[in-house]
């Protein structure tokens, strides 16, 4: 027997001795309560060691032939020499009792926590007991191939091995969490722990609740299925409102999804491939919203619909490349193949493998909106490289042959609907949008940012997204000229934060990203408000906006949709952002309110010229220095009617600044 654990030399000796001796006797510790046997051989193998000894014993008791059972335990447990072994053994032999499984003093406490991973009672084991009969009865109807003589069978199983593990994760969770009754003693014994699952708790919700309140799982991680396998991805979208309605009725949709997969003839081939299904889905990392009335269903509608879409098409696809794999003469019971195919599926469903930054995934999801997305969105473009297999290869391959495709045939659509609505250059941000006024729709899934990341740092320049101007990294103070390679890579990554380290960044920088000040209240609407609500609230503040009711239907579906006026500060007002002495001379003389006001009419201004001059023919023949010197004219003449407007007029300061005085100072050297 090999014993997964190591009892010191010293101990085994006097383990030893008491088996000889007769202090440590086999049928004793059959008859002693789990507490009370673990209690009696810490004595010999110390309190650490205990239990694992204890559990060890523990199993052999289970065993058909727990004579045989116990003798093996003795060897391996102390390593006996012959003749101590002869005289265990015919103690051994002379036990006449046997376990009492309706005895519950004879509960086998240590190898129920050994087998769980978690210390259960005798009661929990007895409904954990009864749950498992009830798995094994139902998967005796189960024929030999896998299936099940009728549906209902199928998902009876199904429902009782989700039960089961349920009831068994929600001890884990209890168990391993913090709880308010004992708050005050965690603080002060695990004061580490506490802070850590405060931090968790928060982002967590945070991230849940911005996640929420839409069905945007069906364009935004479905994307990639759309365009690779449209028959699986129209019947599961078509599921989600279902779910909703389900969800909200306070049915648990989530449950009957886990049994339909559960019970399915290939649900073991997709453990040994690692699919990504029952589990907890990055973005709704945490469920205190579902605590709020109403509001609480319908966060778990959004929940369910996004849950049921991800995990239904991950089993389907992941089926259906089963089949194709197996047409093609792959071994489909190999594990590498099995893994190779996992690793694909779960990529093109939105949730990517995290590799050697798995064991940080929490750290990652706390910092990052959607890590297991982003690297899904990678793999998308890498995988007909890097997957595992030829089979996975060839396969990521033809998928990204398919999105591509997919992607570009919508933009041409629209673009010839209506010229010059698709951005077709890679360096600027509106790449792979459909501008509808001052409204960009993101029909590339997420894919184009990526592109445009990798355009950006390839080519060291980018696009306006205003006005069109390409300019060179790092070639100016201002603007996109301002801008390094590192800068681009940093403002990517940080735009991917969630709603609890965007709060963060912000804080530091003493201003959120339209440059107003960070209150209590603007850290709570920012941290816990859906995104749906705050793209609506962008949408009817923009006078220029476009169909509204258009633009929230499409993010709610996840298509996400941007709303800026092209401004000349870059802000929202863009003069709130300026550090411009001007600007900062006026707003102190007027006042916040009336500069809020001024600043809107120079933003709605210049929104209005740039959107003129773009359409003229005479400016795409302009390069970019001309182009740039039109703009920074026309950005002081609409300043100064601005100004005009209030009766403003700058006067500079008379007071000598210090540089001044210190180039002064030097010309008189």
């Amino acid at each position: 027997m090999a014993v997964n654990f190591c009892v010191p030399p010293a101990l085994v000796d006097k383990f030893k001795q008491a088996l000889r001796n007769g202090d440590i006797n086999p049928e004793k510790l059959a008859g002693m309560e789990s507490a009370a046997r673990r209690d009696y051989l810490a004595q010999f193998v110390g309190k650490d060691l205990a239990p694992s000894v204890n559990a060890e014993f523990e199993s052999k008791l289970l065993l058909k032939n727990q004579k045989a059972g116990m003798i093996t335990w003795a060897k391996g447990v102390a390593g006996l020499t012959a003749p101590a072994r002869r005289d265990l053994i015919s103690k051994i032999e002379r036990l006449d009792k046997v376990l009492n499984p309706e005895d519950k003093s004879l509960f086998l406490a240590d190898l129920a926590e050994r087998r769980l991973g978690v210390g259960v009672t005798a009661e929990e084991a007895k409904t954990i007991s009864d749950l498992s009969n009830k798995v094994s009865e139902a998967k005796a109807k189960q024929l030999e191939d896998g299936t099940f003589p009728t549906e209902q069978d199928r998902l009876d199983y199904g429902v009782a091995v989700t039960d089961l593990a349920d009831f068994v994760n929600n001890i884990k969770s209890k168990a391993m969490g913090i709880q308010f009754k004992t708050l005050g003693k965690d603080i002060l014994t695990r004061p580490g722990k506490v802070g850590e699952k405060v931090i968790e708790l928060t982002a967590g919700n945070a991230k849940s609740i911005n996640a929420s309140l839409d069905n945007s799982a069906i364009f935004r991680q479905g994307w990639k299925t759309l365009w690779t396998n449209p028959g699986i991805w129209a019947k599961n979208a078509a599921k989600t409102f279902t779910d909703i309605a389900r969800q909200v009725g306070g049915k648990n949709v989530k449950k009957s999804i886990d049994a339909d997969i559960i019970s399915r003839p290939t649900f073991d081939k997709m453990k040994t491939a690692k699919l990504a299904v029952g589990n907890i889905e990055e973005a709704f990392p945490a469920s205190l919203a579902e605590k709020i009335p109403v509001l609480g269903r319908l966060y778990k509608a959004s929940e369910a619909a996004y849950t049921g879409f991800v995990h239904r098409t991950r089993a389907d696809v992941f089926d259906k490349y089963l089949r194709v794999a197996e047409s093609a003469g792959v071994n489909i019971n190999d594990k590498k193949e099995l893994e190779a195919i996992g690793k694909l599926v779960n990529s093109l469903t939105g949730r990517g493998a995290l590799g050697k930054l798995e064991p940080a995934a929490n750290v990652l999801n706390n910092v990052f909106f959607s890590p297991r997305y982003m690297k899904s969105n990678i793999d998308t473009f890498i995988q007909p490289v890097t997957a595992g297999t030829p089979f996975a290869r060839k396969m990521a391959a033809k998928n990204l042959i398919k999105v591509v495709s997919g992607t570009a045939a919508v933009l041409g659509a629209a673009n010839a609907l209506n010229p010059g609505a698709v951005e077709w250059d890679p360096t600027s941000s509106d790449f792979g949008k459909i501008r509808v006024g001052n409204n960009r729709y993101d029909v590339t899934g997420g894919l184009g940012s990526y592109v445009v990341l990798a355009a950006r740092l390839i080519e060291n320049q980018s696009k306006s997204s205003t006005t069109g101007v390409k300019t060179e990294l790092g070639t100016s103070a201002f603007g996109a000229g301002s801008q390094t390679r590192f800068t681009v890579l940093e403002n990517f990554l940080t735009n991917k934060f969630s709603p609890a380290a965007g709060l963060i960044r912000d804080i530091s920088k003493g201003k959120d990203f339209n440059g107003n000040k960070i209150t209590v209240g603007s850290a709570i609407y920012d941290l816990y408000t859906p995104m749906g609500i705050k793209t609506y609230q962008n949408l009817v503040n923009d006078p220029s906006t476009s169909n509204v009711a258009l633009s929230m239907l499409a993010e709610s579906f996840g298509i996400p949709v941007s709303t800026y006026m092209p401004k000349g500060g870059g802000g929202v007002p863009s003069w709130r952002k300026s550090t411009s002495v001007e600007i900062n001379d006026f707003k102190n003389k007027v006042g916040e309110k009336t500069f809020t006001e001024a600043a809107q009419k120079y933003d709605i201004a210049y929104n209005a010229w740039v959107n003129g001059v773009r359409k003229n023919p005479e400016w795409n023949k302009m390069n970019n220095v001309d182009q740039n010197a039109l703009i920074t004219k026309q950005k002081a003449q609409l300043q100064k009617d601005i100004f005009n407007m209030y009766n403003y007029k700058y006067k500079k300061s008379s007071t000598p600044t210090p540089n001044t005085n210190l180039l002064k100072s030097i010309n008189q050297l």
